[in-house]
């Protein structure tokens, strides 16, 4: 028997709440009424780390941690073949980088042996990335870290409330980065938070995130220097590099709101996840992304591949959108073959002298160095479980349903 109905709203209703008073209270420079404080403070206590740092975006969160850990011209940061390209971005926004290394081939997240296989003198960081809800396998990574002293900063753009053996993801690493982009759980329309608990790495990356003002804290949302310093005309401000990355404090505002109901926003996408994965169970040739024993899979989407190699990938979407499916995305390209890193190539390789800091250092980025996930990828189903009404979800598993059913029976 299904379960009643459930419908939330697709904003919280207190975001218009602090946003008026965002509004009311008007756009000051060294004054505000807190909303980024605000969420700071409640953030990194949700996800277990001392010290949130808002940022415009989610790239700019990764590139403020590494730039707060020392990465810089040369160093090595190792990073997933499966990932949005904008992780490796961000190392190559130091002018470091990015080692692209193969994934588990039964959970995608990053491998801890293609990990340790690629660690060298040269490496600074890892990023794992928890791929559409699923927290790495953390405990081995953060072994190898220590016994190499390198900075380990979990990319959780995808992962809100995911949990890795007891413990929520984002608490593990030393940074772990969150993105409020609006495909997200919590979104503010475009945003992002970086969680640290070390003293010396947060203040840094607050600093990374703000032009590199020497006199700002950890205070929660101190992102401006105060009137009383920075009013004197011998008055020194920027000791370190930095960006300018803060978040406007109205799109801190609704984030706000949003992370005041983010257990109800993460229990939507385990419902429809849940309603997915009942129908992929019932098919023997679509193979859903294993959640290990021990992990909470976020469900950022439903993830799955098509195991069969005489059913086409375009025929089935085709086929799910024409019975009224909301369609699926397939996943983004090994990161290592998007198109930019061909041409990085062949830039360095002709005009080594523009890039002494990649000559000699890059790796090719070419097929065939991650082949778990390059054969893996162009079969991969990344279903979009963000439904606000649990109608929604069980229709489109039905759908789901009837479309597998569909190809069964063509090609028994």
């Amino acid at each position: 028997m299904q379960s009643p109905s459930r419908s939330i709203p697709r904003v919280a209703p207190r975001a218009y709440d602090y946003v008026r008073q965002v509004l009311d209270f008007g756009f000051r420079n060294a004054h505000s009424v807190g909303m980024t404080a605000r969420l700071e403070r409640e953030f990194a206590e949700r996800f277990g780390q001392k010290y949130g740092i808002a940022h415009c975006n989610g790239t700019a969160t990764m590139q403020s941690a590494l730039m707060a850990a020392g990465v810089g011209v040369g160093d090595e940061v190792i990073v997933p073949s499966f990932t949005v390209f904008s992780t490796p971005a961000a190392v190559l926004h130091c002018n470091a980088v990015p080692i692209i290394v193969d994934v588990d081939p039964e959970t995608w997240t990053i491998s801890v042996d293609a990990i340790r296989a690629h660690i060298t003198p040269r490496t600074k960081a890892i990023i794992p990335v928890a791929i559409c809800g699923l927290p790495a396998d953390m405990h081995p990574i953060m072994e190898l870290a220590a016994a190499h002293d390198i900075v380990v900063m979990e990319d959780n753009a995808q992962c809100i409330l995911g949990h890795y053996k007891g413990r929520v993801a984002g608490s593990i690493g030393h940074f772990a980065s969150f993105s409020f982009q609006s495909s997200k759980t919590i979104t503010c329309g475009d945003g992002g938070i970086l969680v640290c608990s070390d003293d010396e790495l947060a203040l840094a990356a607050r600093k990374a995130a703000t032009i590199g003002f020497k006199d700002l804290t950890l205070k929660p949302g101190d992102n401006v220097v105060s009137e009383q310093l920075r009013c004197h005309p011998d008055y020194q401000r920027h000791d370190s590099f930095g960006w300018n990355q803060r978040l406007p404090e109205i799109a801190a505002a609704v984030a706000l709101a949003e992370l005041e109901r983010v257990d109800e926003l993460a229990e939507m996408r385990t419902y429809a996840a849940s309603a997915f994965d009942r129908v992929v169970n019932e098919c023997d040739w679509m193979i859903a992304q294993k959640t290990p024993e021990g992990y909470v899979n976020a469900y950022w989407t439903y993830t799955a591949r098509i195991a069969r190699e005489d059913i086409v990938w375009a025929d089935v979407r085709a086929a799910f959108v024409e019975r009224g499916g909301d369609g699926f995305y397939g996943s983004y390209q090994p990161a290592h073959l998007e198109p930019f890193f061909a041409k990085l190539n062949r830039a360095v390789d002709e005009n080594p002298e523009r890039f002494p800091h990649f000559a000699e250092r890059l790796p090719r980025y070419e097929s065939g160095s991650c082949p778990v996930w390059e054969g893996i990828q162009p079969r991969s189903v990344m279903l979009k479980t963000n439904y606000f009404n649990t109608r929604d979800a069980d229709r489109q598993a039905e759908i789901l349903a009837e479309t597998l059913a569909l190809f069964a029976a063509e090609t028994a």
